[in-house]
């Protein structure tokens, strides 16, 4: 397969200036500094003083005096650079100081060469403060900074014609001009005419057709009249989601962030890249509103009112961002000079819009959770359950919204309906016209101003949301529901569901963690939670019910870990996409067909979790109702609160006792000493839902604006740590004014930092004297790290393979340590595996491990270890290419349970074999990791010790029962070879070895007590580039350039004839746990009932 990472439109891959240790995804890999920036390209820097370069940069000088002046210049408003070295370690700290902190304070001001203490003696600090943050002087760009303003919205009143709409102020918006932002920060924008590749990728936006196709309208279309500047698209991506400040308390925040699709989605997924800046802070529909209605309207029920004042309130504040300016700078660019010191003129687009459902409902003007629920289509709710088919693929390209005229037309009707003749939001006549296609009454921001020219439909905006929809919906649903079949089925399945995962192993740095005590709890789990869990699923969930169930269970969560790592995967090909979809296709049977025989079998109910968080919103709705009833005046206010919280709590659990207290309304679910309970609600499995709809939109928007991680939220959730870290430095007390000049200050310390090391390169400069090094710069982790590590941690080249320590400290003497275990199986016959291992290295220089040459006596009297000894090492570490052409590392050590390898399989394989990619592999446990210094006799008089490296193994075997593979639903099994096997024991060279693998215990299969057990489960899911290995097409795996073909997706029955002749079960419809409502609650109340599955559990 013939690929290119570049698109014709792209001069210039960020990644193609880089060497090759800024590609890992390592912290403590060697990194050299990033070469200075090439053609449109950003300087890839991960440390906490990297700031973007100068739009304007800095002149050099010939004298000390005139570089004096223009640092003066550059650090301006600090008077010195003592004040400047102050201010900016206090500004780049947290509140809460660290060791790292006072190391700083230490490194960076205090015995920094420049720092004079008698500098900093009686300056106004405060007055520095506010010019920092206002941007007020000559270097840095004052229209840049944030602006506060008021916003108002009408409110209509729904009382006829005759009563018009009143007009509500909100206030305490703070927002930056977006086109300012582009002139301060312009991302990198360049063309190319390099020709298209034979098979698309689908990765980074700047490569994507949708750019290229926006690049190439761009030339043709007419030049500016007089400009002859080269012309760029600047691809803008919006984020914003509300965010709570603080653990306690309601301080809150709703920030916009803007990304740059022009640069490398792995910096903008660094948090210390500061690639995501803050543009507007928006401020919440205020609580007084409510007041203000009922000065005009004195009625209940009018939470359909307030929820189209918070639309056009959002809208309001959009139509702001999206000033005259903005659109002038969309249509007719604006003239920026970039980073590589070219000025262009830039014409700014919009191509994603990143958020969860909820802001996407209010962006995109539909109803939330309506009749049609989603935003790219208008698919009904009742139909989403077809996910998967082919009238479902069809119907999201026939029914896709588009902002064309009738729709235009039906909500300007609709707004006269409620703002001219004074209906109500809610009123039969306006839901007439909105409701069949989920529209609401609102005008729609990105519509009224950047269309049709330039954005033709702003529903093509909204794309998916991997997060939230994936691993904390379908699959947090899917996990919920089965953990609740668990507690169904009794047995003590659930006690073992959590004693298994709590066996899973670990894996990498923090790609799979340990597991949660008691996992079907699910108690704070964060997306990553979910994350691991769906990847470490199938092995725990194996056989805890019985057939058909197992199997459907089986295939479903397969079927689940398969589509999510291809929908995470970071690069994309036609092939892998084409894959995802037949993979969808599957899942989406699977799907049903466990909602219809699986979930219909038995009697399910709330989790204890589920039902505390329902008491609790009972509690909250009893406390308003009390509250209500406090302010009520009535002649009898007992039977007035009786009906009011009898009313609110209409849908409380059966037996709870609903409490009228002012002071503590609550749900009462009755005292244990009394033995009273709560039963638990049913809760059936919903299929229906739109996150389960969203995963047939995700290789669609893959196709058309690149992969997901490019526009995950994720990003965006990591940049509210800032906002965070920087609500501890304000007053608590009207906080937004005061986080907006905190990120000002910030902003303006980084781009003077950056300045003041470009004055430090300059030529000019070095020959007057100046600093060659940059001003105030810090150790990084990196460096810190390497400060205080031992050999075994000492940086290496990324280029190398591995790396194994140089150390001779510790080392076994072979003629002591073979006799000392002589009766150990793993050394029968050690030194002469060992010397044939080595003899064959020799002989061959790119042998296989294992080689079957034969070797006499007298060859491996040829070949002698130096003084007998063999040197162990702790670690190995392997560096290795990911699918997405980047560098990787494995850590292997044998005295954890990160001890297993792969290897490439030296045999041959069948054709028609359905599990092929599984035989690509072999697998090993590590014993030992050891190098010995070799002399080779045959070299003669003068031969020379030979440093050899070799990791001693006991081999995995296949089980050749088993079956396994992408057609079979099922992970590959293997076990350790035999002890009588004399291959059992074996040695490995470790440039063979391609990665550490992760393999998880078959709790299937029973546990032993013996050393060395039985079986395992090999993780083709652990991350996506396992995944890659086993599926094939990975861009960066040259061994498995060519993907399955055809897709490697087995059929899954899903009509009832298919699944009896698959399974010859005749009865799938009896009912398990029928007539008990109570769940299992063992895991929680301490039962001890035996456990089927033996003692060890």
């Amino acid at each position: 397969m013939s690929a290119s990472y570049l698109s014709t439109t792209q001069l210039n891959d960020p990644d193609d200036e880089l060497p090759l240790s800024a590609l890992l995804d390592n912290d403590e890999d060697d990194a050299a500094p990033a070469p200075p920036p090439a053609l449109g390209v950003l300087p890839t820097t991960h440390s906490s003083t990297s700031v973007p370069p100068l739009s304007q940069p800095v002149s050099s000088a010939g004298s000390s005096e005139s570089s004096s002046a223009i640092k003066s210049a550059v650090i301006a408003p600090y008077p010195n650079m003592s004040s400047y070295l102050l201010g900016k370690w206090f500004w780049n700290g947290s509140r809460v100081k660290s060791l790292s902190d006072r190391d700083s304070l230490l490194k960076d001001v205090i015995l920094h060469e420049e720092f004079d203490r008698e500098e900093v003696r009686g300056l106004a600090w405060s007055k520095i403060d506010k010019e920092l943050a206002s941007g007020s002087s000559s270097f840095l760009n004052s229209e840049d900074g944030w602006q506060c303003t008021d916003v108002s919205i009408s409110v209509p009143l729904g009382k006829g014609a005759d009563v018009p709409s009143r007009t509500f102020t909100v206030s305490g918006l703070s927002f930056r001009p977006l086109e300012e932002v582009v002139r301060r920060q312009p991302p990198p924008a360049s063309s190319s005419e390099d020709p298209p590749p034979l098979e698309e990728l689908y990765g980074e936006l700047y490569a994507i057709k949708v750019f290229r196709d926006a690049h190439e309208e761009l030339q043709r279309s007419p030049r500016e009249p007089g400009c002859d500047l080269p012309r760029a698209v600047v691809a803008l991506m919006p984020w914003s989601a509300p965010t709570h400040l603080a653990d306690f308390g309601t301080a809150s925040l709703w920030p916009v962030y803007m990304q740059f699709g022009n640069q490398s989605k792995y910096d903008r997924a660094e948090p210390t890249a500061h690639a995501c800046h803050h543009v507007a802070y928006i401020p919440k529909l205020p609580d007084e509103i409510q007041d203000f209605i009922h000065a005009f309207l004195q009625k209940e029920g009018i939470n359909p009112l307030l929820a189209h004042c918070r639309r056009e309130l959002m809208h309001a504040i959009w139509t702001l961002l999206l000033s005259d300016k903005f659109v002038a700078a969309c249509r007719h660019g604006i003239v920026v000079k970039c980073y590589d010191g070219i000025t262009r003129r830039l014409y700014i687009r919009i191509f994603t819009y990143s958020a969860d459902y909820p802001e996407k409902v209010l962006l995109a003007t539909v109803r939330d959770m309506g009749n049609c629920p989603c935003p790219r289509c208008l698919i009904p709710k009742e139909k989403i359950a077809e996910l998967g088919t082919v009238q479902d693929q069809e119907a999201r390209v026939r029914l896709m919204p588009r902002d064309d005229r009738p729709r235009q037309t039906t909500v300007r009707c609709a707004r006269d309906l409620i703002l001219e003749r004074g209906l109500g939001v809610n009123s039969s006549a306006v839901e007439a016209l909105l409701k069949p296609q989920s529209l609401v009454p609102t005008s729609n921001a990105f519509s009224e101003h950047l269309g049709p020219d330039i954005i033709p439909n702003f529903y093509s905006l909204f794309v998916p949301d991997l997060m939230h929809e994936w691993e904390l919906g379908v699959w947090k649903g899917l996990m919920t529901h089965i953990v609740r079949i668990l507690h169904a089925a009794k047995g003590g399945v659930t006690r073992e569901f959590n004693a298994r995962f709590r066996c899973v192993p670990t894996f990498g740095r923090d790609v799979i963690r340990h597991f949660d005590a008691n996992m079907a709890e699910m108690k704070q789990f964060a997306a990553h939670d979910f994350e691991n869990s769906i990847q470490c699923f199938l092995p725990v969930i194996d056989r805890l019910l019985p057939e058909p169930h197992n199997s459907v269970i089986l295939d479903v969560v397969f079927l689940s870990a398969q589509l999510h790592g291809l929908h995470k995967l970071h690069l994309h090909t036609d092939s892998t996409t084409c894959i995802a979809d037949a993979v969808l296709a599957e899942y989406g049977k699977a799907l049903r067909i466990f909602e219809r025989i699986t979930c219909t079998a038995f009697t399910t109910v709330e989790l204890l979790k589920e039902m505390a968080a329902h008491i609790r919103r009972q509690a909250r709705r009893v406390k308003s109702a009390a509250a209500v009833l406090s302010t009520t005046q009535s002649a009898e206010p007992s039977t007035q609160a009786s009906e009011l919280l009898h009313a609110q709590h209409a849908d409380a659990p059966p037996g709870a006792t609903v409490t009228a207290s002012t002071n503590a309304g609550a749900v009462d679910t009755g005292s244990r000493s009394q033995g009273a309970a709560v039963p638990a609600h049913s809760k059936e499995y919903n299929l229906n839902t739109y996150k389960h709809h969203c995963l047939g939109d995700y290789t669609p928007s893959i196709r058309t604006v690149g992969t997901l991680d490019s526009y995950t939220t994720k990003n965006g959730e990591l940049e509210h740590r800032n906002g965070k870290r920087r609500f501890e430095r304000t007053s608590k007390k009207d906080y937004i004014p005061q986080l907006a000049n905190i990120e000002r200050r910030e902003d303006n310390l980084r781009r003077i930092a950056h300045a003041l090391t470009n004055l430090s390169e300059s030529p000019g400069l070095a020959e007057s004297g100046a600093r060659t090094a940059p001003v105030g710069s810090s150790l990084t982790g990196q460096e810190s790290l390497r400060a205080g590590d031992p050999e075994e941690h000492a940086a290496f080249p990324a280029s190398d393979h591995h790396h194994i320590a140089q150390s001779q400290k510790t080392y076994i003497y072979l003629p002591h340590y073979l006799h000392l275990h002589r009766s150990d199986p793993a050394v029968t016959n050690f030194l002469p595996k060992l010397q044939n291992h080595l003899l064959t290295r020799f002989r061959h220089e790119h042998a296989a491990t294992d080689s079957d040459d034969a070797f006499t006596e007298s060859d491996r009297r040829g070949l002698v270890i130096e003084n007998e000894r063999i040197y162990s090492h702790q670690f190995l570490r392997i560096n290795y290419t990911t699918y997405d052409v980047r560098r990787g590392q494995d850590l292997v050590n044998p005295s954890t349970e990160r001890c297993d390898i792969m290897m490439l399989a030296n045999e041959e394989l069948d054709d028609t074999d359905t599990n092929r990619t599984g035989r690509l592999f072999w697998y090993a446990r590590v014993l030992g990791i050891y190098h010995a210094n070799i002399v080779n006799l045959r070299d003669g008089p003068l031969a020379r010790p030979h440093r050899m490296e070799f990791l001693f193994v006991r081999w995995f075997g296949r089980d050749p029962e088993w079956k396994a593979g992408w057609t079979m639903r099922r992970l590959d099994q293997i076990g350790f070879v035999p002890e009588s096997d004399e291959d059992a024991f074996g040695f490995v060279n470790p440039d063979d070895v391609i990665r550490a693998c992760h393999l998880i215990p078959a709790f299937a299969e029973g546990r032993t007590r013996l050393l060395l057990g039985k079986s395992t489960v090999a993780r083709r899911f652990v991350d996506r580039d396992m995944l890659m290995r086993y599926l094939g097409g990975g861009v960066g795996h040259r061994s498995f350039q060519t993907p399955v073909s055809p897709p490697a997706v087995g059929h899954i029955a899903e009509t009832d004839e298919e699944i009896l002749a698959a399974s010859s079960i005749a009865a799938l419809s009896t009912h398990i746990g029928e007539g008990d409502q109570q769940s299992d609650n063992s895991d929680f109340d301490g039962d001890d009932s035996e456990s089927p599955f033996g003692e060890d559990y």
